[in-house]
């Protein structure tokens, strides 16, 4: 058994079009209170009806709220409105130059998730957003600014993306991977079934990552996307194996009434139960580092 202290990230934000947006005081305190409760990574978002200079401001006042709990805990925010990569990516670099911004999220390559029409067949433009090309430009703009990367890996293809800038030395220190399964539901349209992206959240599953990641040095965590990654098999056995966890309304399509706070004190007691201490902010950042 591991004995690593559990990083728990808290993804803050419901992400469909027709959740109310939260105000900036909400979100800061729901963050904070994610913090109190054990996590040392908060995920969330702005509002992406506002411009950069806009986003920026309210991404980083809601942040300072949340620090107010822990100056250290890691925080960083979902993308910009847009169509390209470039356009999803524009506020890393002026959000790096705050110092609010404590991971750069970069999903290289990754596949959106589809819902299901009504004739019964999935629908969706079945485009892929952030190519290798704008993740390359994410990763050497961050690595210019020493701020590490939040990795998604949708599929096998964005781990492999990783571990090849791993082995060539191209990832900034502190990187984690996010290793993403696909639940049964739509982020999008709560209540409904989707065909989502990746891996089911099963055993077997994350043993064929883990099988990917031997040799590696990089932390991971596992998350699920349309269901409750702490109602499935896959939440434990990570612990059980080293790993990380990845909570919050943003992921869990609605399918119990959790509320943020509720999903991190159901992984502190996951992690507890299997015999894992927690990680304070600012053992998160040794750890991420690897210096702990």
């Amino acid at each position: 058994m591991s004995e690593v202290p559990v990083i728990i990230e808290a993804a803050i934000s419901p992400f469909r079009p027709d959740a109310p947006v939260l105000d900036l005081d909400t979100t800061g305190l729901d963050g904070k209170a994610c913090v109190q409760a054990g996590a040392s990574i908060i995920h969330h978002h702005h509002d992406t009806r506002m411009n950069l200079d806009e986003a920026i401001t309210s991404w980083v006042k809601a942040s300072a709220i949340m620090m107010e709990a822990d100056p250290n805990v890691i925080m960083y925010p979902g993308i910009m409105g847009g169509r390209t990569g470039e356009e999803h990516m524009s506020h890393l670099v002026p959000l790096a130059e705050t110092g609010a911004l404590g991971m750069a999220p970069v999903d290289p390559g990754a596949p959106l998730p589809f819902d299901m029409g009504d004739d019964g067949f999935p629908q969706g433009h079945g485009y892929v957003w952030n190519s290798f090309s704008t993740s390359r430009k994410v990763a050497i703009s961050m690595m210019e600014r020493n701020v590490p990367l939040s990795i998604g890996v949708y599929e096998p293809l964005q781990l492999r993306w990783a571990l090849a800038c791993e082995a060539n030395g191209k990832l900034p220190k502190g990187s984690m991977v996010k290793l993403y399964f696909g639940g049964k539901f739509s982020i999008y349209k709560i209540g409904e079934p989707a065909l989502n992206f990746g891996l089911p959240p099963t055993k077997q599953a994350l043993d064929m990552y883990l099988a990917m990641l031997e040799g590696s040095s990089l932390q991971w965590s596992v998350g699920l996307f349309g269901d409750s990654l702490l109602d499935s098999p896959v939440a434990r056995y990570a612990v059980e194996k080293g790993g990380h966890l990845r909570v919050g309304i943003e992921d869990i399509a609605s399918v119990t009434d959790a509320t943020n706070v509720e999903t991190v004190e159901a992984a502190v007691a996951l992690a507890t139960e299997v015999g894992r201490p927690i990680a304070t902010p600012t053992q998160a950042r040794a750890i991420l580092a690897g210096n702990a």
